[in-house]
């Protein structure tokens, strides 16, 4: 969904609508929600809707609109490959070759059919003035007593996703900037992962992603495996340091402002996959392997994100993109 996130203002553009409809899930709902050039944003509870009537739904939609695109696995199945794709099975230089060279984002614009002249786009989030104050004072009080605000991300949606690393490399983080904290976020799945600490903060199965997304425009630095979150800083050009297993950087970072990344160390990352049971993934400590970064050049890409000479300042940013 995220990836999808400009494809509003480009439709709307391209085409010219009068009116656009779209119909999204939970997830979908929080990035989508407050965007303007959406006129009626439509909530599917997917868990609960089977197959059958998400496709006669599909059929049905069809017919009552001027154009229909479906998005559903664009990126889920298209580039990334499942067991049950024999793409799955090819080499690691024929994934990367065929699947890791282009940003997930154009992905998207090809799918609704829009020009090449709409490459090289990211995404939006919108939130009122009222949200984005509250955000800013939040962090500028943590400023009153930290010099450095550090969001961490504990996981995204899968097992190729956890950062299986995070107390130890947050610990590294606190012992080499004695004034900083860390604020870690997660779901409901990640309470287990959560480590106490006098600078740590958790908001993890506190707050929803949305609150966390906007959370990113402010922090000093964003840490996160590959996942939604720092996408969204990518978006709002803020510090930020993804740690990719499956994706290239091509794919997830690419173009955007004060953007970091390390490779997962593993030989077969990146490798274009989306596994459900990790069949022929090597593994350790009962996880992908690939999730197991060299903690010593993460300490490193911090240190050189936060002795960077260009200095992040939100009114860089387009004001519709803030408001």
């Amino acid at each position: 969904m995220l990836h999808a996130s400009h494809l509003p203002r480009l439709l709307k553009e391209h085409y010219q609508l009068n009116q656009l409809d779209w119909e999204t899930n939970y997830q979908g709902y929080q990035i989508l929600q407050n965007n303007p050039f959406i006129d009626n944003l439509f909530y599917v509870d997917t868990p609960k809707a089977s197959q059958n009537r998400l496709v006669k739904n599909w059929e049905y939609q069809k017919e009552r609109y001027d154009l229909f695109f479906n998005l559903i696995n664009t990126i889920e199945l298209e580039y990334c490959c499942n067991e049950n794709d024999s793409r799955y099975y090819r080499s690691s230089r024929w994934r990367r070759e065929h699947l890791g060279k282009k940003s997930y984002y154009d992905v998207m614009v090809d799918a609704c059919n829009l020009p090449e002249t709409y490459y090289g786009r990211k995404g939006e989030l919108f939130y009122t003035v009222e949200e984005h104050a509250k955000a800013k004072a939040w962090v500028e009080k943590k400023k009153e007593q930290y010099d450095k605000v550090i969001l961490v991300n504990l996981s995204g949606s899968s097992l190729h996703k956890k950062f299986a690393q995070a107390r130890s490399v947050v610990q590294k983080i606190l012992d080499a900037y004695p004034k900083a904290c860390c604020v870690l976020t997660g779901g409901e799945y990640e309470k287990d992962d959560v480590f106490e600490h006098e600078r740590v903060i958790s908001w993890v199965g506190k707050k929803n992603f949305r609150t966390a997304a906007l959370m990113s425009c402010y922090m000093d630095l964003t840490v996160s495996v590959e996942s939604g979150l720092p996408l969204v800083a990518h978006a709002w050009g803020a510090p930020c340091l993804q740690l990719l297993t499956a994706a290239s950087p091509e794919n997830h970072c690419i173009g955007a402002k004060n953007a970091y990344w390390l490779q997962s160390p593993i030989y077969c990352s990146p490798c274009h996959k989306n596994p459900q049971r990790y069949w022929g993934c090597p593994t350790s400590g009962e996880l992908p392997a690939c999730v197991w970064f060299d903690e010593d050049e993460i300490l490193k890409k911090v240190e050189e994100i936060f002795n960077a000479k260009a200095a992040y300042h939100l009114s860089d940013q387009p004001q519709e993109v803030l408001g």
